[in-house]
């Protein structure tokens, strides 16, 4: 027997098969971070948006009301007018500024009586006195109301130091100016004196003064 022929009779050889690619193993990561990481970034975005407007709003003046004509006030059966003609008297030299100014209002139909300087060449301190038809009461709630419609921080509302009988609304408001300024509305008792109508008459004063403190 042949070489040939003994290799003819032995069984075939087994056949080799190719090896399948090998398999990507699976992420040991878990779920992504990457959403939750998105998400911080945002809320740190937001936190410091919030925080500069804060730090800017603090250092600006607080921005108010100004009106042309007649305007209603909530609470009040009185109307409120602007009083920038009014405390032209005591407006001089940019004092007080224009935002403070604009931001104080008046019942209207009231009449200038009377205004003075109480500053003496210091600190700024004016005032101007108005006559009004309305009661005490009316025009103690017109200013409470008014007041804090055009921006006034109101702080106290009482009895008035060395003045009996006398209601004061006082409220702080930052002026363009870098200082802050406070306005104290006094109010006395109505009376009922000689050519008075016949539910009285009240005259009220208010005065202007600029704080020490700067913003």
């Amino acid at each position: 027997m042949t070489l040939h022929q003994a290799d003819t009779g032995s069984p075939p050889a087994p056949r080799v098969q190719a090896e399948a690619p090998p398999q990507r193993p699976p992420s040991v990561r878990g779920i992504s971070l990457r959403p939750a990481a998105t998400v911080l970034i945002l809320a740190v975005v937001i936190l410091a948006v919030f925080v500069t407007i804060g730090i800017v709003s603090s250092h600006q003046p607080a921005s108010v009301r100004t009106q042309v004509g007649a305007a209603r006030v909530a609470g009040s059966t009185l109307a409120a007018v602007p009083a920038a003609r009014a405390l032209s008297v005591i407006s001089h030299g940019g004092a007080p500024p224009v935002n403070i100014v604009n931001a104080v209002v008046l019942p209207a139909g009231s009449v200038r009586v009377a205004h003075h300087d109480n500053g003496a060449g210091g600190q700024y301190d004016q005032q101007v006195t108005f006559r009004s038809a309305a009661s005490q009461g009316a025009l103690v709630t017109f200013f409470v109301s008014a007041l804090r419609q055009q921006g006034w921080q109101i702080f106290d509302r009482g009895p008035a130091a060395h003045a009996p009988g006398t209601t004061e609304v006082l409220g702080k408001l930052a002026g363009s100016d870098g200082y802050y300024w406070e306005i104290g509305a006094l109010v006395p008792p109505t009376t009922f004196g000689h050519g008075a109508p016949p539910t009285g008459e009240t005259d009220f004063t208010i005065r202007l003064f600029q704080v020490n403190d700067t913003q």
